[in-house]
Order: structure tokens, then sequence, then C-alpha cells
């Protein structure tokens, strides 16, 4: 009996694209993910619509057709969208033991799971990398929120009232709902290809610390690489808790990063602040970027993401970065605000530099952009158009502002100074030697980093020399001051 034969590679090219054994490491993939945009305030906001229009198919096509190879989709999972009511339970401590609830308590609304699998699905149809990233404000109130005992309200701390005690009942349901929901997604999206990564949770450390995060990350991993399909190799996006910006990735535990092969650290940059958010009121804003000191402080803090994730071996993603728009522009109402906001070839330089920083670092990136009616706008989802400049920034379009080919020898920053500075150079050092107005040598040291912790020293003038490896020597002017301590 003669019986058909189906080709082996036939069976074998199914059956791999079924179930997507091609294992991407994370290094592999933050290479991929490159140059990439945020797609916010859209399934983030507690009502999709809310705060910027829904989606739609051609918001993912202009994406990729502008050159972004990557979005990251903020999405909410709190508030209407899984029910169970955590609020029942007590905040007080030593209630943990009533609490009587379980993960079946808490189930993601199923409408809402099929738009997210439409709305990631647009963006892998569009050979785009889509990170998921649980994201919102109810997440905030409802969770991250719920983990700090005091808030600043004008630089003072006040008691939270959001506060749940960590032995309280109300506690352990947050913890359970906020498992249960990823155990949802997780399993949901379990055989999507390898191009949809998963970010666990959003900005966590302005109220979650170190090691609580560390719980927080080693239940959620377990959860995702438990669940099967294509899950135990997926590339997850963490960050640590209890310090912000670039100090972020740097407090996950080493027992976790060694424990998974699969993660990619982030952070996000938004310094200064008083730049990046000068739109705002309140805020002591400064409406110009790009000085040499400006530049060198952003290298010195990007450096030090890139040397602990060289010693540890991983990649890294910059999931946003922004400045708001000039003059506090609102695309939406075409008027601008009335506190101010950067002068615009300061907002383009900002972008620039970081994008290519990232980039020339190796790391991805995601630009923060939340649409017309945000203060920091890139794509305006109204008209399917973009605002140019930063657009062009970010893609490497223009690079007419930085020359990292090129760079300047030696910046020392701040200056003045207090006994604390950086220095930036593409040179190698062997010495630094310090010495006073007169000509005496003061201090001396081997750098090991571009961070210089000097002698406590008097207010004056000093002289800082540099003794390269090419055997050049080059000399700063430095100036102490130490009322800027006061």
């Amino acid at each position: 009996m003669k019986h058909s034969a189906f080709p082996f590679y036939v069976v074998f090219s199914l059956f791999f694209s079924l179930y997507g054994f091609a294992q991407t490491s994370p290094q592999q993939m933050v290479e991929k993910m490159g140059r990439g945009i945020n797609l916010g305030n859209v399934l983030s906001a507690p009502i999709e619509g809310n705060w910027a229009p829904a989606f739609t198919e051609s918001y993912f096509q202009d994406v990729a057709t502008a050159g972004f190879t990557t979005v990251r989709i903020p999405m909410d999972f709190f508030g209407t969208r899984t029910n169970g009511d955590t609020s029942v339970y007590s905040k007080d401590a030593n209630t943990s033991g009533n609490y009587n609830g379980s993960a079946a308590d808490y189930i993601v609304n199923s409408a809402y799971l099929d738009r997210i699998e439409q709305v990631i699905n647009w963006g892998l149809n569009q050979n785009l990398v889509v990170i998921l990233d649980f994201h919102g404000n109810t997440l905030k109130s409802e969770y991250i929120e719920t983990f700090s005992e005091t808030i600043k309200e004008n630089g003072i701390d006040v008691q939270n009232t959001l506060y749940t005690h960590p032995t309280s009942a109300k506690r352990a349901a947050d913890n359970d709902k906020f498992r249960a929901i990823w155990s949802q997604i997780a399993n949901r999206l379990k055989n999507y290809s390898y191009d949809l990564i998963f970010e666990i949770i959003n900005e966590p450390y302005f109220n979650i610390s170190a090691n609580e995060m560390d719980t927080i990350n080693t239940d959620i991993i377990s959860i995702i690489r438990a669940s099967g399909g294509n899950n135990p190799s997926r590339n997850i996006i963490i960050t640590g808790g209890g310090a912000n910006s670039w100090q972020a990735p740097l407090q996950v535990s080493p027992t976790i990063l060694t424990g998974d092969s699969y993660l990619i650290p982030t952070f996000h940059y938004y310094l200064p602040f008083k730049f990046t958010s000068s739109s705002r009121d309140n805020v002591n804003d400064v409406e110009t970027w790009g000085s040499q000191e400006d530049k060198y402080i952003v290298d010195y803090h990007f450096e030090q993401v890139q040397t602990w994730a060289q010693n540890n071996n991983l990649p890294v993603l910059l999931g946003e970065f922004g400045a708001d728009n000039e003059g506090g522009y609102n695309y939406s109402t075409m008027t601008y605000g009335n506190f101010g906001g950067p002068e615009n070839a300061s907002r383009v330089a900002y972008h620039e530099y970081l994008a290519e920083k990232a980039i020339s670092l190796g790391f991805a990136f995601t630009a923060w952009d939340a649409g017309d009616e945000s203060n920091k706008t890139i794509y305006k989802v109204s008209d399917r158009s973009w605002v140019e400049d930063v657009k062009d920034a970010l893609l490497g379009n223009t690079l007419n502002i930085i020359d990292f080919e090129n760079p300047h020898h030696l910046y020392v920053f701040p200056n003045p100074t207090t006994n604390t500075l950086f220095f930036n150079t593409n040179e190698i050092v062997n010495d630094i030697k310090l010495y006073n107005s007169e000509g005496k040598q003061l201090w001396y040291c081997k750098p090991d980093s571009k961070n210089l912790h000097l002698p406590n020293l008097a207010p004056d003038l000093y002289y800082l020399k540099f003794y390269f490896k090419n055997n050049t020597v080059e000399t700063k002017k430095i100036i102490i001051n130490n009322a800027l301590n006061d």
C-alpha cells in the first residue's frame, strides 16, 4: 500500500511557524528593536478614547512607514477592565489572614483582551516589534501608589490615603489581583511570535521599594514562564524599585538577572525635569538645552547604565524620554500654553541627542509620544501627520547638531563645583593631578571611572591636569564653591 508523503520540511516549517521556536536572545531583540515610539494615552486611559483617539490600523501603518521599528503600547488592566473589588479588605497591619479571596475573583474582561489582541496584531502585521506595557492611572491608584506610606505635596511629605500595610488583607488581595491579571495576559498571548514582548510594570520605583519590586519581578517572570507556548523564552522587560530614571534598572537583584536568560532592563529619562517639563505650572522652567555640560550629564548617566549592563551581559531599552512641545503648544487646540515651554531648537536637539546616544551605546529606544492632546506630541493622530523635525531627529535623518565621531577632547562639569565632578573624554586617562593657584600639587588619582571625588577644599580657583595614555597633557581650571551645598 502506497502512502502519500507529506514533505518533512513542510511539516517542520508549519510546526516552527505555529509555535515559534526560533528564540530571540535579548541582545538580538534589542538590536532588532532599534528606534521606536510609544503609543501613549490610548489604551492606558481609563476608557480608550478618553485621552487620545482610539487606535486604528492606520496608526501602525504610519509608524512603520515613517521608519520606526518598535511600538511600546501602554495598556491598563485595572479599573473596569478587571472585576474583583479589593477595597472591601482591610488596609490595616496584621489582617492578611482575613483575606479569603483567590485569583479566580479577578477576571479580565474578555472583550478588552480581544481588543488587545487586535491592536497587537495591527502592530505585528506591520513587522513592528510590539511591547505590551502594563501602564496606566488606574494601575497607579489601585496598585502602585498603595505601596507608599507618604507622598509629596508641594515638596512636603504627607500621609498617603491610598497606603495599604504590607501585612494587610488588602495588600494580599492587590497582589493576588496583579498576578491574576498577568496570568491571563500570558495565557491569552502565549503563542504569539517573539516579536511580542511583555513589560511587567511601568515606573513602579516612585512608590515601590527595590526589595518589593524584586518580589514582583520574580513572581511575574515565573507566571509568564509557566504559561507555556512561546512564553518560556519570550523576552520580558523589567526595571527595579526604589530609584528612578537611569538608576532604576541598577536596583534589580543579581539573582533575578542571572536566573533568567530572556530579560531586557529598561530605564526612562526626563532629565533635567525643569527643561523637559517646562510647559507645566510650578516648574522652575528652563527653555533651552544643548550646552556641552547638558550633553555630558546625559553621557555620564547613560554610560553608567551601559557599564552596569555590560557587567551583567544584558542589553538595554530606553523605554521613555522626551521634552514638552515648543512653548507648551497644544496640537489639538492649536494654542500655546500659559506657562512657557522649550524653545523648538532645544526640543529637537534633546530628542536627537538622546536617540543617537542610546543607539551609539547599543540601546534600543522608544520615545514618548501621546498624540495631539498631550504635552509631548510627535505623531498627530487626528490628521495622520508628524511633528517632522522631532520625528527626523529620532530617526537619525538630520544629525546636524551632533557629531559622535569627533567629540571635543575633554569636558569637566559641573563648574563651579563642590568636591564632586565628572569628566568626559574619548581618550584613555592614566593620571589626574590637582593643583592650587600657586602650583602646589594637592591631590592625585588613577581614575577608574569618570566620577571624581576631590578632597575638601577651600573656595578658590584650582587646576586639574589630565595625563593621557598618548603622552599628552591637558589642564582644566575649576572653581570650588562650597556654597553650592547650602
